[in-house]
């Protein structure tokens, strides 16, 4: 589990904060008590209150006690919730992320792993297309991507051929 820094906490907390608001409002417009949010959703009266003060840390609690008022949480736009990370990612991480959109284009949502294929294969294909340098890219960061797609269930190992992997979709 990642450590926020405190000054990610306390923006957190301000948000909370106003979807507690938010709910309270909403609860108070359909006539509802703090008794019939925690008979509607299951919880206490004391976490009730607590969403709406913003003080509870569980997404589940103000997910629940949305559904319960019917407030639509699908957008962040009503609590004018910069959608920008804590920290950006470093450019090493942005090379990752744009050698996993390659590889995802051009091998996983190809036909390329219809048959199973080893890294070396995958790194083949991605020179023949041109698609990476091969001074540049490294078999193992290939390799780590594809382990992050087999734990993301997007491709399975079929089998092993001594120590390498043999992927396909």
């Amino acid at each position: 589990m990642s450590k926020f820094s405190r000054k990610a906490r306390l923006v957190s907390s301000e948000y909370r904060e106003q979807i507690g608001k938010k709910l309270k409002q909403k609860r108070i417009e359909l006539n509802f008590s703090i008794n019939d949010i925690a008979y509607m959703t299951e919880m206490t009266e004391n976490t009730v209150l607590s969403i709406e003060k913003g003080n509870t840390t569980n997404i589940d609690y103000y997910v629940e006690y949305a559904k319960a008022v019917q407030y639509p949480l699908e957008t962040l736009n009503d609590f004018k919730i910069k959608l920008v990370p804590s920290k950006v990612l470093p450019e090493d991480r942005k090379e990752k992320a744009n050698l996993t959109g390659k590889i995802r284009k051009y091998i996983v949502e190809s036909n390329f792993l219809k048959t199973s294929k080893t890294v070396a294969e995958i790194k083949a294909e991605l020179i023949k297309f041109d698609l990476i340098d091969a001074a540049q890219v490294s078999s193992t960061e290939i390799a780590g991507v594809m382990r992050n797609f087999v734990i993301d269930d997007i491709v399975k190992i079929e089998s092993k051929v001594g120590r390498k992997n043999l992927y396909i979709k």
